[in-house]
Protein backbone atom coordinates (compact mmCIF):
# COMPACT_ATOMS: atom_id res chain seq x y z
CA UNK A 1 0.00 0.00 0.00
CA UNK A 2 1.33 3.43 -0.94
CA UNK A 3 2.19 5.79 1.90
CA UNK A 4 -0.41 8.33 0.73
CA UNK A 5 -3.14 5.68 0.81
CA UNK A 6 -2.03 4.51 4.25
CA UNK A 7 -2.14 8.05 5.60
CA UNK A 8 -5.57 8.53 4.05
CA UNK A 9 -7.02 5.42 5.68
CA UNK A 10 -5.43 6.29 9.03
CA UNK A 11 -7.12 9.69 8.81
CA UNK A 12 -10.47 7.97 8.13
CA UNK A 13 -9.97 5.79 11.21
CA UNK A 14 -9.05 8.85 13.30
CA UNK A 15 -12.11 10.84 12.18
CA UNK A 16 -14.37 7.82 12.79
CA UNK A 17 -12.99 7.42 16.30
CA UNK A 18 -13.44 11.10 17.08
CA UNK A 19 -17.00 11.01 15.75
CA UNK A 20 -17.81 7.95 17.86
CA UNK A 21 -16.45 9.65 20.96
CA UNK A 22 -18.26 12.92 20.19
CA UNK A 23 -21.64 11.24 19.68
CA UNK A 24 -21.32 9.32 22.95
CA UNK A 25 -19.93 12.26 24.92
CA UNK A 26 -22.52 14.82 23.80
CA UNK A 27 -25.39 12.30 23.49
CA UNK A 28 -26.17 13.09 19.85
CA UNK A 29 -27.64 9.69 18.98
CA UNK A 30 -31.06 11.18 18.18
CA UNK A 31 -29.63 13.29 15.35
CA UNK A 32 -26.28 11.69 14.47
CA UNK A 33 -25.85 7.92 14.89
CA UNK A 34 -22.56 6.62 16.19
CA UNK A 35 -20.29 5.00 13.58
CA UNK A 36 -20.56 1.70 15.47
CA UNK A 37 -24.37 1.79 15.05
CA UNK A 38 -23.97 2.57 11.35
CA UNK A 39 -21.59 -0.37 10.92
CA UNK A 40 -24.05 -2.70 12.66
CA UNK A 41 -26.87 -1.47 10.41
CA UNK A 42 -24.61 -1.94 7.39
CA UNK A 43 -23.73 -5.49 8.40
CA UNK A 44 -27.38 -6.36 9.02
CA UNK A 45 -28.48 -4.83 5.71
CA UNK A 46 -25.86 -6.79 3.79
CA UNK A 47 -26.39 -10.09 5.62
CA UNK A 48 -30.18 -9.93 5.26
CA UNK A 49 -29.92 -8.99 1.59
CA UNK A 50 -32.09 -5.89 2.05
CA UNK A 51 -29.39 -3.32 1.41
CA UNK A 52 -27.33 -5.44 -0.98
CA UNK A 53 -30.42 -6.06 -3.12
CA UNK A 54 -31.07 -2.33 -3.43
CA UNK A 55 -27.41 -1.75 -4.32
CA UNK A 56 -27.69 -4.37 -7.06
CA UNK A 57 -30.74 -2.60 -8.50
CA UNK A 58 -28.90 0.73 -8.49
CA UNK A 59 -25.84 -0.78 -10.16
CA UNK A 60 -28.00 -2.33 -12.88
CA UNK A 61 -29.50 0.98 -13.99
CA UNK A 62 -26.13 2.68 -13.45
CA UNK A 63 -24.24 0.25 -15.69
CA UNK A 64 -26.84 0.35 -18.46
CA UNK A 65 -27.16 4.14 -18.44
CA UNK A 66 -23.40 4.68 -18.33
CA UNK A 67 -22.89 2.11 -21.07
CA UNK A 68 -25.31 3.95 -23.34
CA UNK A 69 -23.57 7.25 -22.60
CA UNK A 70 -20.14 5.79 -23.35
CA UNK A 71 -21.25 4.32 -26.68
CA UNK A 72 -23.11 7.45 -27.80
CA UNK A 73 -20.52 9.89 -26.47
CA UNK A 74 -17.57 8.20 -28.16
CA UNK A 75 -19.28 7.75 -31.53
CA UNK A 76 -20.74 11.26 -31.64
CA UNK A 77 -17.55 12.84 -30.31
CA UNK A 78 -15.36 11.14 -32.91
CA UNK A 79 -17.70 11.96 -35.79
CA UNK A 80 -18.27 15.59 -34.78
CA UNK A 81 -14.66 16.16 -33.75
CA UNK A 82 -13.29 14.90 -37.06
CA UNK A 83 -15.37 17.35 -39.11
CA UNK A 84 -15.13 21.11 -38.68
CA UNK A 85 -18.45 21.52 -40.51
CA UNK A 86 -20.26 19.16 -38.13
CA UNK A 87 -18.60 20.83 -35.14
CA UNK A 88 -19.82 24.27 -36.16
CA UNK A 89 -23.30 22.97 -37.05
CA UNK A 90 -23.81 21.11 -33.77
CA UNK A 91 -22.15 23.54 -31.35
CA UNK A 92 -25.35 25.50 -30.61
CA UNK A 93 -27.36 22.34 -29.92
CA UNK A 94 -24.64 20.91 -27.68
CA UNK A 95 -24.20 24.12 -25.70
CA UNK A 96 -27.98 24.41 -25.30
CA UNK A 97 -28.57 20.85 -24.06
CA UNK A 98 -25.41 20.37 -22.00
CA UNK A 99 -26.26 22.79 -19.13
CA UNK A 100 -29.73 21.28 -18.56
CA UNK A 101 -29.56 19.32 -15.27
CA UNK A 102 -30.47 15.68 -15.74
CA UNK A 103 -32.59 15.83 -12.58
CA UNK A 104 -34.76 18.51 -14.24
CA UNK A 105 -35.66 15.96 -16.91
CA UNK A 106 -37.04 13.43 -14.41
CA UNK A 107 -40.70 14.59 -14.81
CA UNK A 108 -40.40 14.32 -18.60
CA UNK A 109 -38.71 10.93 -18.31
CA UNK A 110 -41.50 9.68 -16.03
CA UNK A 111 -44.16 10.75 -18.54
CA UNK A 112 -42.32 9.01 -21.39
CA UNK A 113 -40.89 5.91 -19.69
CA UNK A 114 -42.85 5.53 -16.45
CA UNK A 115 -41.36 4.86 -13.02
CA UNK A 116 -39.15 1.95 -13.96
CA UNK A 117 -35.68 1.06 -15.12
CA UNK A 118 -35.97 2.81 -18.54
CA UNK A 119 -36.61 6.15 -16.81
CA UNK A 120 -33.54 5.84 -14.60
CA UNK A 121 -31.47 4.57 -17.51
CA UNK A 122 -32.41 7.62 -19.60
CA UNK A 123 -31.64 10.15 -16.85
CA UNK A 124 -28.28 8.52 -16.09
CA UNK A 125 -27.34 8.31 -19.77
CA UNK A 126 -28.23 11.97 -20.34
CA UNK A 127 -26.13 13.14 -17.40
CA UNK A 128 -23.15 10.96 -18.29
CA UNK A 129 -23.20 11.72 -22.01
CA UNK A 130 -21.80 15.24 -21.95
CA UNK A 131 -18.39 14.80 -20.27
CA UNK A 132 -17.67 11.84 -22.57
CA UNK A 133 -18.89 13.64 -25.69
CA UNK A 134 -16.98 16.87 -24.98
CA UNK A 135 -13.73 15.10 -24.03
CA UNK A 136 -13.94 12.81 -27.05
CA UNK A 137 -14.69 15.74 -29.33
CA UNK A 138 -11.67 17.75 -28.23
CA UNK A 139 -9.48 14.65 -28.16
CA UNK A 140 -10.43 14.02 -31.78
CA UNK A 141 -9.68 17.64 -32.68
CA UNK A 142 -6.19 17.20 -31.22
CA UNK A 143 -5.26 14.25 -33.44
CA UNK A 144 -2.03 14.63 -35.41
CA UNK A 145 -2.84 16.19 -38.78
CA UNK A 146 0.32 14.73 -40.32
CA UNK A 147 -0.86 11.20 -39.53
CA UNK A 148 -4.23 12.06 -41.07
CA UNK A 149 -2.54 13.30 -44.24
CA UNK A 150 -0.30 10.23 -44.47
CA UNK A 151 -3.27 7.91 -44.01
CA UNK A 152 -5.32 9.80 -46.60
CA UNK A 153 -2.56 9.77 -49.21
CA UNK A 154 -2.09 6.05 -48.52
CA UNK A 155 -5.68 5.43 -49.57
CA UNK A 156 -7.19 4.90 -46.11
CA UNK A 157 -10.91 5.69 -46.10
CA UNK A 158 -12.48 8.32 -43.83
CA UNK A 159 -13.88 5.59 -41.58
CA UNK A 160 -10.49 3.90 -41.52
CA UNK A 161 -8.79 7.14 -40.49
CA UNK A 162 -11.41 7.64 -37.80
CA UNK A 163 -10.67 4.22 -36.32
CA UNK A 164 -6.90 4.03 -36.83
CA UNK A 165 -5.84 7.66 -36.30
CA UNK A 166 -8.51 9.74 -34.55
CA UNK A 167 -9.71 7.17 -32.02
CA UNK A 168 -6.24 6.27 -30.60
CA UNK A 169 -5.35 9.96 -30.36
CA UNK A 170 -8.56 10.68 -28.44
CA UNK A 171 -8.26 7.73 -26.02
CA UNK A 172 -6.67 9.68 -23.11
CA UNK A 173 -9.39 12.33 -23.32
CA UNK A 174 -12.07 9.63 -23.63
CA UNK A 175 -10.75 7.94 -20.49
CA UNK A 176 -10.94 11.21 -18.56
CA UNK A 177 -14.49 11.79 -19.75
CA UNK A 178 -15.57 8.29 -18.73
CA UNK A 179 -14.07 8.73 -15.26
CA UNK A 180 -15.91 12.03 -14.74
CA UNK A 181 -19.15 10.59 -16.09
CA UNK A 182 -18.89 7.48 -13.92
CA UNK A 183 -19.12 9.53 -10.72
CA UNK A 184 -21.79 11.82 -12.16
CA UNK A 185 -23.89 8.85 -13.30
CA UNK A 186 -23.91 7.36 -9.80
CA UNK A 187 -24.91 10.69 -8.26
CA UNK A 188 -27.76 11.22 -10.72
CA UNK A 189 -28.94 7.61 -10.51
CA UNK A 190 -29.24 7.68 -6.72
CA UNK A 191 -30.90 11.11 -6.88
CA UNK A 192 -33.48 9.84 -9.38
CA UNK A 193 -34.31 6.94 -7.05
CA UNK A 194 -34.54 9.28 -4.07
CA UNK A 195 -36.81 11.76 -5.85
CA UNK A 196 -39.15 9.23 -7.46
CA UNK A 197 -39.29 6.73 -4.59
CA UNK A 198 -38.64 3.81 -6.92
CA UNK A 199 -36.43 0.82 -6.16
CA UNK A 200 -32.72 1.21 -5.53
CA UNK A 201 -30.44 2.59 -2.85
CA UNK A 202 -31.92 6.09 -3.20
CA UNK A 203 -35.39 4.74 -2.49
CA UNK A 204 -33.92 2.79 0.44
CA UNK A 205 -32.58 6.07 1.87
CA UNK A 206 -35.98 7.69 1.50
CA UNK A 207 -37.73 4.85 3.35
CA UNK A 208 -35.23 4.91 6.21
CA UNK A 209 -35.58 8.69 6.51
CA UNK A 210 -39.37 8.48 6.72
CA UNK A 211 -39.08 5.74 9.35
CA UNK A 212 -36.40 7.77 11.17
CA UNK A 213 -34.00 4.83 11.03
CA UNK A 214 -30.85 6.95 11.12
CA UNK A 215 -28.24 4.16 11.33
CA UNK A 216 -29.75 2.46 8.27
CA UNK A 217 -29.92 5.81 6.43
CA UNK A 218 -26.28 6.58 7.13
CA UNK A 219 -25.30 3.02 6.22
CA UNK A 220 -26.80 3.57 2.76
CA UNK A 221 -24.90 6.86 2.46
CA UNK A 222 -21.65 5.10 3.39
CA UNK A 223 -22.30 2.39 0.79
CA UNK A 224 -22.94 5.02 -1.88
CA UNK A 225 -19.70 6.80 -1.04
CA UNK A 226 -17.78 3.53 -1.10
CA UNK A 227 -19.25 2.63 -4.50
CA UNK A 228 -18.15 5.97 -5.95
CA UNK A 229 -14.67 5.57 -4.47
CA UNK A 230 -14.30 2.00 -5.72
CA UNK A 231 -15.46 2.90 -9.23
CA UNK A 232 -13.02 5.81 -9.42
CA UNK A 233 -10.10 3.68 -8.22
CA UNK A 234 -10.96 0.90 -10.68
CA UNK A 235 -11.13 3.33 -13.61
CA UNK A 236 -7.82 4.97 -12.69
CA UNK A 237 -6.12 1.59 -12.56
CA UNK A 238 -7.68 0.61 -15.88
CA UNK A 239 -6.35 3.85 -17.41
CA UNK A 240 -2.81 3.16 -16.19
CA UNK A 241 -2.97 -0.44 -17.41
CA UNK A 242 -4.43 0.11 -20.88
CA UNK A 243 -3.05 3.60 -21.58
CA UNK A 244 0.46 3.06 -20.19
CA UNK A 245 1.93 4.75 -23.28
CA UNK A 246 0.30 8.10 -22.47
CA UNK A 247 2.30 9.00 -19.39
CA UNK A 248 1.44 9.25 -15.70
CA UNK A 249 1.20 13.04 -15.66
CA UNK A 250 -1.47 13.25 -18.32
CA UNK A 251 -3.54 10.39 -16.84
CA UNK A 252 -3.50 12.02 -13.41
CA UNK A 253 -5.51 15.01 -14.64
Amino acid sequence: MKQANLVGWLFVVLVTGLLEAGVRLFELRDSVPAPSAVLRALAEGVSSGTLSGEVGTTLESYAEGLGLAIAAGIVLGLVIGSSRTLLEASSIVIEFLRPIPAVALIPLAIMVFGLGLPMRRFVIAYAALWPILINTLYGARGADRVLHDVARTSGVTRLGRLVSVTFPAALPSIATGIRVSASLALLVGVTAELVTGTEGIGSYMQRQQLAYQLPELYAAIVVTGFLGYAINVALRRAERHFLFWVGEGRLAR
